[in-house]
């Protein structure tokens, strides 16, 4: 049963200033008859009371209940007795002609540009993220989305009620730029038994999002026209922030194999910067190379040049051991800026990640955030580190790995034995999502609007590649959030929607050939 709306209250009340000479209970009356015409206070609102109204004006209580009986008179308000005065649902006709005539009275709306190189090189894009959102369950085959109904909810109340009690105040002071002290703690710990990745607590910032990271390391290491790398396809709000700051953005080409290093190194060897998911590419899913790691890493060191890398969704694996780190290999260390997030592995409202930096840059890139947003709140950091450090993270990591690898199993199935010749799903090793081919002639775009005509959401691959990138046709789809029951459900209604073009023959177990 959905709890009862509740009806807006008015405790303060703004009215327009009063003209000189005009009488003060007209002034009132006409003040809130205007106020109601124009919505600025709501039908069904309740109104403040004459004795605070009264109050706020300091005026006499007598003259609000005399503009009060007024406008209870023409309609506006309603009042019985023992309940409070309310906005009428329905006003009086008189509204209508009211309502226009404020609208064309009021000072025309004037065309202002925004100013600013950042803002126009953002409207260029298509955003990289939603403009709104819906708090509803995300549609099958949404990408980039974990399984919030799996995360336990319990646990985590519990780490807030302990922090919560009073003699724990004191640590609710404001933390330190780079994070409270226990979650770097946690985080290095976590970094050396998840990752093999070797980084003191000094050397580790904690952010809001890996978005927030790579905008304040571009900031950091780049000026106008430094060339950067970034992979194509590749992560869409990395590109667009790397646009943002009017850096050259070189696109590197993709195979499967990962960023193909040496291209980029004929191309512009002299990048400033270089953005790669090693682990596992976003929005492919093939980690980059032994080969490929160690030139990009001599490149780096050759060229005194940085890499940023994003661990994506790598905790994620279910059949092979955990993908290769920049940050573990030797000679990463002092060119690599490693970031990851907890939004993927506990709950996208969290809103807490993390970079492990070189030395040199934890005394700028702490300035800049000090600067820029401070720290992510305190109480959340801390009942994350006391998460981690009881073993909690570790349980969920291992629990939802099972879940996703069922998941996954279930959707090679489903899609597989439904979508044959027009939707080639190959098997599927880790993450959140899974890059799948169309079959030859069928259209991207075309396909993307029958599926979600049909309820079902998915990405186009076109979204992740540059234009003119020539990259095949194909789709995003994802599986970790999404029983088994409901992939199953969802398979069926992508192969009602798409069943015109279904040719009957077997749908290619292939990995998706990257350009």
């Amino acid at each position: 049963m959905s709890a009862p709306v509740r009806m807006p209250v008015v405790w303060s009340l703004p009215l327009d200033a009063r003209p000189p000479g005009e009488p003060l209970q007209q002034w009132l009356y006409e003040a809130l008859r205007q106020a109601i015409v124009s919505r600025r206070i709501l039908p069904n609102s309740r109104m403040p009371s004459s004795r605070r109204l009264a109050s706020q004006y300091r005026m006499a209580r007598g003259t609000v209940q005399a503009a009060y009986g007024r406008l209870i008179a023409e309609g506006y308000l309603v009042s019985s007795a023992g309940s409070h005065t309310r906005v009428c649902v329905t006003l009086p006709e008189l509204q209508t002609s009211i309502a226009v005539a404020v609208q064309h009275t009021a000072e025309p709306i004037v065309d202002r540009p925004v100013a600013g190189a950042w803002i126009a090189r953002l409207a260029e894009a298509e955003p990289a993220f939603p403009m709104s959102t819906s708090l509803d369950a995300p549609r099958a085959f949404a990408p980039h989305r974990c399984d919030t109904r799996s995360f336990p909810i319990d646990t985590w109340r519990a780490m807030h009620l302990r922090l919560l009690r009073p003699s724990r105040m004191a640590e609710l002071t404001d933390a330190d730029p780079r994070g409270a002290r226990p979650l770097r703690q946690a985080i290095a710990e976590y970094l050396r038994t998840a990752r093999g990745v070797v980084a003191g607590e000094d050397e580790i910032v904690v952010v809001s999002s890996v978005q927030q990271a790579f905008d304040i390391s571009l900031r950091i290491l780049t000026r106008p026209d430094d060339a950067v790398w970034m992979e194509n396809p590749g992560y869409p709000g990395a590109r667009q922030l790397a646009m943002a700051a009017g850096v050259r953005v070189v696109d590197v080409g993709v195979d499967g194999d990962g960023m193909r290093v040496d291209d980029a190194i004929a191309q512009v060897p002299d990048a400033r910067l270089a953005y790669v998911t090693p682990s596992r590419h976003a929005p492919m899913g093939v980690p980059l190379s032994a080969p490929r790691c160690q030139t990009i890493l001599e490149w780096a060191h050759d060229y005194r040049s940085f890499l940023f890398e994003d661990s994506h969704d790598s905790d994620f694996r279910f059949a092979e051991q955990p993908g290769p780190s920049l940050k573990r290999m030797l000679g990463g260390t002092s060119s690599v800026i490693l970031a990851g997030t907890f939004s993927k592995l506990l709950l996208p409202a969290l809103r807490i990640a993390y970079v492990a930096l070189p030395p040199q840059l934890v005394e700028p890139f702490t300035r800049a955030m000090s600067l820029m947003a401070r720290h992510p709140n305190t109480l959340s950091q801390l009942a994350l580190a006391h998460f981690m450090m009881e073993g909690h993270l570790d349980r969920h990591i291992r629990r939802t790995q099972r879940l996703y690898a069922a998941r996954a199993e279930a959707f090679v199935h489903h899609g597989r034995r439904r979508w044959q010749g027009v939707i080639e799903v190959p098997d599927i090793h880790a993450g959140l999502d899974v890059a799948v081919r169309l079959g030859q002639g069928t259209d991207e775009p075309g396909t993307v609007r029958l599926l979600r005509d049909a309820g079902i959401d998915v990405a186009p691959l076109a979204r992740y590649a540059a234009p003119g990138s020539g990259l095949p046709a194909g789709l995003l789809m994802g599986f970790a959030p999404f029983t088994e029951d409901e992939i199953a459900r969802g398979a069926m209604k992508v192969a009602r929607a798409i069943s015109p073009r279904i040719k009957g023959s077997p749908a290619s177990a292939a990995p998706y050939p990257a350009p």
